[in-house]
Order: structure tokens, then C-alpha cells, then sequence
């Protein structure tokens, strides 16, 4: 085998530790909270080297905001591309839709999410990295929602709505992760119909 062939199945190699290690430190710290979540518990459950987890990572303030950048990325990805494969008119629904299911499907990420606010309003360290997620987070949205008005522009003839995507997309955030902690904190609260009324709320913002 080749040196260069060896540095790349050696660098694929490591890759894959990484994601291995983040989707362990997703599981623990989800399931345990961050205070009592320790690095040998996610070395453990992620079959590594406790030394490889602090050599790539540092600590778990580094973990969870990888973790959650995993976990943002992939459902990113999904909502771009459900919203250009569904009919143009359906598919906020179907967007809302899946971030309704999202909050069962994938409760821990939410879990992280609502660690990792409380710990950026109190950990210097981690707070940059907590509104650069954040950042990305409205950035996200906003790119989808820009996605959603175009179809509605062109399925239904309605006029290019005036708003900004990002700053809509700052409000859909608070009212995302507001209602998925009401659904996580109290399984009675009815999801459901929160969010047919943000549905029917949104085609009258979005369609006038």
C-alpha cells in the first residue's frame, strides 16, 4: 500500500472515530444532562480510547455543540430537500409537518439544545459557540422559508411576500423550540394543534 493511500484510509479512519464519538456524546449527555455526563461514559459508549475523545474534542463543551451541529446539519438537509421535492403548495405543510414529528422522533436533540442555552448564559466559553449556532440556525430556516415563499410565488401565484426570511426565521426558532420544550416537559400538551394554528397562521402571513 502506498504512503498516500495510508494517510487516507488513516484519515477516513479517524473520521469515522469522530462521528462515533459524537453520536456517543449525543446519546450520553441527552440521557444523563451535561453536569453528570464524564467523558469515559461517552469514550465507553462510543467503543474509543477515553484519550481520543479529549485529543479530538478537548472536553464536552467542544462535544455538545459538535453534536448539535451534527444533528442541525442532517435535519437541515432533509428539510431542503422535502421542500423541493414535494408539490410547490404543499410544501410548508409538509415542513411543518416534519418538525412536528421532530420533536418525538428526535426529543434528546431538543435536550441538547435547551443544555446548551443553559450553559451558554453562564459558561464564557461555550457561549460563542452557542450563538454561532444559533446564528446558523436562523440561517438555516430563513434559506428553507425563502424556499417555501418561492413555491408559493410559483404554485399558487401569490405575490413575493416582503418578508425577510431571516427575520421570520427568528421567530419560527422561539416558537419551535418553545413548543417542543412544552411537548417534552408535559407529554399531555397538545403538539398537534399548535401547530395547525402556526400552519394556518403562516399561509395567512405568507399568502396576503
Amino acid at each position: 500500500m502506498s504512503n498516500q493511500h495510508a494517510v487516507a484510509d488513516h484519515s477516513e479512519e479517524q473520521q469515522h472515530t469522530k462521528e462515533r464519538i459524537i453520536a456517543a456524546a449525543a446519546k450520553v449527555l441527552a440521557a444523563k444532562g451535561y453536569d453528570a455526563a464524564t467523558l469515559r461514559e461517552i469514550s465507553r459508549e462510543a467503543q474509543a480510547a477515553p484519550g481520543l475523545v479529549h485529543y479530538y474534542f478537548g472536553g464536552k463543551d467542544a462535544l455538545l455543540v459538535e453534536a448539535l451541529q451534527a444533528a442541525g446539519q442532517r435535519f437541515h438537509q432533509r428539510m431542503q430537500h422535502l421542500v423541493q421535492q414535494v408539490p410547490a403548495d404543499q410544501s410548508l405543510d409538509a415542513l411543518l409537518t416534519q418538525l412536528s414529528e421532530r420533536v418525538e422522533q428526535e426529543a434528546e436533540v431538543y435536550r441538547l439544545r435547551y443544555e446548551s442555552f443553559s450553559l451558554g448564559l453562564h459558561n464564557p466559553t461555550i457561549a460563542p459557540a452557542v450563538r454561532e449556532r444559533l446564528a446558523q440556525r436562523r440561517e438555516e430556516i430563513g434559506f428553507v422559508m425563502a424556499t417555501v415563499m418561492k413555491n408559493l410565488e410559483r404554485s399558487e401565484g401569490v405575490k413575493r411576500s416582503s418578508l425577510e426570511p431571516t427575520v421570520l426565521a427568528a421567530l419560527l426558532l422561539s416558537v419551535f423550540d418553545g413548543l417542543a420544550l412544552q411537548k417534552i416537559m408535559d407529554p399531555a400538551f397538545d403538539l398537534e394543534a399548535a401547530y395547525h394554528l402556526l400552519a394556518q397562521m403562516l399561509h395567512q402571513l405568507l399568502e396576503t
